[in-house]
């Protein structure tokens, strides 16, 4: 039945309608992919050149007259400069959370250069007193030529936190703004430098800190052009609606502090597993393999890093978390399928025995423990994504728990494996560290689908009849919530 003049009731099929209709929702998915995929994959290409960066820190290293003892020296510096900045990590995300306008974007700003003001006061208290000798010698049992060193490295490692902080709030500007192919040029920029400082500075300084001096230049760098990016070539912040309750700096505070805990707890994951993995049959073989492969296997998961950005900039309803969620999940299957492959002997045997140059033992090991490891991208894509769905809400503390269980999970099941399962070698850790994602994603979307905030974007709906009409009529608040 028509209504009158002819009119057709919202839903009704009539001649070549229901065949146009569904052209037009096909034609919008496809014009949504694509908005997305211009909008992630500079994103994801940026994280990937930062993997092949720490490769060429190492390679350059490798170069100096001492390379056992540069090496050695950075890791330690790395590991405990890794902890100071490891706050960093949720800086950009809660930027990108609570900045909608010029005014709330000052807000968190402010908020993230308190931060760093603490952690580098804490920075220059360790590495400028005594406490750099405890923990070089007490802790890490660094034997006397290596603390001078490490000491040093340690010293120049101070611009990272500050770089990275304030290249997070940059970048976030520049991500609000989807113009992400700065971000990318900006890598490529970072990436080029660092080129041809690797080829330099094993000459310039053969005995010095080669490896500090080359990340924190092209971290700088890399910053310097995120902020450039931000000023000159993105469109300003649009300034704030008095109306909306202004951002206060205790609420980014409050949900900064959680995400910086979760992201403190899990360096300790990989220390546990590899002395679990010291504990198997053939220790150094072990330990070497399984290394080899999960810097491999980093390549392929920084393709999951950046999905909070897509889900901050892209869900604000039902019918666009399906979109997004089905995106991300692509993107898993194509990152870990793609690592399976590399795991077949033949690929292996070239991408570890011919490409890197490890042993034949090594590689072989390294081979059987990517094949485990495989799994991970995938897992990682969901757990990013569950993870953003609580973000979003401002349930930050549940993340924390997430990531909590993540690390007791791989750590236990490391020991554990390693105990039980002494000649599994690397497979040891590459399933202790599947299984603690399985963990944190479990957790995650658990929490998800209870939260009446966020159960609603898992809820299923009934097919009318007939079919849908386009988009489900029910839509969800937007993502952002009405707190903001």
């Amino acid at each position: 039945m028509e209504k009158a003049g002819g009119e057709k009731p919202p839903g009704s099929w009539g001649g070549a309608e229901p065949g146009s209709r569904r052209s037009d929702v096909e034609k919008r998915t496809q014009t949504d992919l694509v908005s997305i995929l211009k909008f992630y994959l500079p994103l994801a290409a940026t994280s990937i050149l930062m993997m092949v960066t720490h490769s060429l820190v190492s390679g350059a290293m490798a170069r100096t007259l001492s390379p056992a003892i540069t090496l050695a020296a950075y890791s330690a510096a790395y590991g405990v400069g890794q902890v100071l900045e490891s706050p960093c990590y949720a800086m950009q995300k809660m930027v990108l959370t609570f900045s909608r306008d010029r005014r709330s974007f000052r807000t968190t700003a402010f908020v993230v250069l308190r931060v760093l003001a603490a952690i580098a006061t804490v920075y220059i208290l360790m590495a400028w007193s005594p406490i750099s000798s405890v923990i070089f010698t007490d802790l890490l049992g660094l034997s006397e030529v290596l603390i001078p060193q490490a000491r040093l490295n340690l010293k120049i490692f101070l611009l990272w936190p500050v770089a990275s902080g304030l290249r997070s709030v940059f970048q976030s500007k520049v991500v609000m703004s989807k113009r992400t192919y700065w971000l990318t040029v900006n890598m490529v920029l970072r990436v080029g430098l660092m080129f041809v400082l690797a080829a330099a500075l094993p000459r310039i300084m053969p005995e010095g800190p080669v490896g500090s001096v080359l990340l924190m230049a092209g971290l700088c760098v890399e910053a310097l052009l995120a902020f450039v990016a931000s000023q000159w070539l993105v469109p300003p912040l649009e300034d704030g609606d008095d109306d909306i309750p202004e951002v206060r700096p205790s609420q980014v505070l409050a949900f900064m502090l959680p995400l910086t805990l979760a992201a403190s707890v899990q360096t300790v994951a990989k220390p546990v597993v590899t002395a679990a993995l010291s504990r198997t049959a053939n220790p150094e073989t072990t330990l070497a393999g399984y290394q080899v492969a999960s810097s491999f296997s980093y390549i392929f998961a920084a393709a999951t890093y950046n999905i909070y950005h897509v889900m901050v900039v892209f869900v604000k309803d039902r019918p666009s978390f399906r979109k997004v969620r089905n995106f991300v999940l692509g993107i898993g299957v194509i990152a870990s399928s793609l690592l399976l492959i590399a795991s077949f002997p033949g690929p292996g045997s070239f991408i570890f025995g011919k490409a890197i140059g490890a042993p034949q033992d090594i590689s072989q090991e390294a081979v059987r423990t990517l094949a485990v490891l495989a799994a991970t991208p995938f897992l990682l894509a969901c757990a990013e994504f569950y993870d953003g769905i609580l973000m979003l809400h401002k349930h930050s503390g549940l993340v924390t728990a997430a990531k909590m269980f993540n690390v007791a999970a791989t750590s236990a099941a490391a020991m554990v494996a390693a105990r039980l399962l002494p000649q599994a070698g690397g497979i040891a850790g590459a399933l202790a560290v599947a299984l603690g994602t399985l963990v944190e994603v479990m957790f995650s979307y658990r929490y998800s689908a209870v939260l009446p905030e966020t159960s609603q974007y898992l809820r299923r709906e009934k097919m009318p009849l007939g079919g849908w009409d386009g988009e489900p009529e029910m839509q969800c608040q937007d993502a952002r919530g009405s707190e903001m």
